[in-house]
């Protein structure tokens, strides 16, 4: 029998960072950068450690970032008004989006030392196998891409995969394939035709998150910048038009095995393929 072998980590800084893969929830153990930089000028505060599993921890983190490092006459830190520091993620083998966090980032169980942070696909990843895919590129109302859009899919089944546009708004998003749909026999029975699945799709976008993410700092920040995950979380939502002409949304895709589904309004010009968004 196999055994089981179990990570044991000490965290010195405090916390550790865990990277899950928005496709499949499992840690991304590989090929990744996590900077902990000051933001006001995106030095590095300490280089990062990465544990067997995937943690990212920083453990030559000093006082006064890192609490647990305190010295034993130090005053009580006062909580800073906002965050003074802040972890930059990028992926050197061109998976996932990068995104920064605030630091320290909040734990997954309250006074844990752990915490998750979701990374999402980049455009120019390869479909992991087994998954469905959509793929795209969203826009404004003035046809300009929609950098940072936030994408929730949702299949018939309920369950909710998360993806975002880039800084050109061009999107991909990987989900297990949905279970397809039931098609009642027909008489005379029709041409074969592959299986198909459902989903639905929920869009947020505000062009404040592409402007503060512009203004990012540090080594290593992409050409577009990196979204600040507070506040694309927080971007509202926005309606995706089914027809240029109207004000319908768009309806649900239907996904095929080996064939990306491609949200788009119709009503455009031929050389346009975009999905256009409007303010609720």
């Amino acid at each position: 029998m196999a055994e089981l072998l179990l990570e044991t980590l000490l965290l010195k800084s405090a916390i550790g960072l865990r990277l899950l893969d928005a496709w499949s929830g499992q840690p991304v153990a590989d090929g990744l950068d996590c900077a902990l930089l000051r933001k006001r000028d995106g030095a590095v505060l300490a280089p990062t450690a990465v544990s067997s599993g995937g943690v990212q921890h920083w453990p030559a983190l000093r006082w006064p970032w890192n609490a647990a490092d305190a010295p034993p006459d130090a005053p009580a830190p006062a909580p800073a008004p906002q965050a003074l520091a802040e972890i930059l993620v990028t992926d050197r083998l061109d998976r996932f989006l990068p995104l920064r966090l605030d630091w320290p980032p909040a734990p997954d169980q309250p006074g844990g030392a752990l915490a998750s942070a979701t990374l999402l696909s980049a455009p120019q990843r390869l479909a992991p196998v087994g998954a469905a895919s959509i793929a795209g590129l969203l826009t404004d109302a003035a046809g300009l891409p929609a950098a940072w859009a936030r994408v929730l899919a949702t299949d018939a089944a309920g369950r909710v995969t998360e993806g975002s546009a880039d800084a050109a708004g061009r999107l991909a998003l990987h989900l297990p394939f949905p279970r397809p749909e039931r098609v009642a026999p027909a008489s005379p029975p029709l041409p074969w035709a592959p299986p198909t699945a459902p989903v639905t799709l929920r869009v947020f976008h505000s062009a404040a998150v592409a402007t503060e993410a512009m203004q990012s700092r540090g080594a290593g920040t992409p050409p577009g910048g990196a979204p600040l995950a507070a506040l694309w979380r927080a971007q509202p939502e926005v309606r995706a038009l089914a027809h240029i002409a109207t004000t319908d949304a768009l309806g649900p895709l239907r996904l095929e095995p080996g064939r990306p589904a491609v949200p788009r309004t119709a009503g455009l010009p031929l050389n346009r393929s975009e999905l256009r968004l409007l303010p609720p």
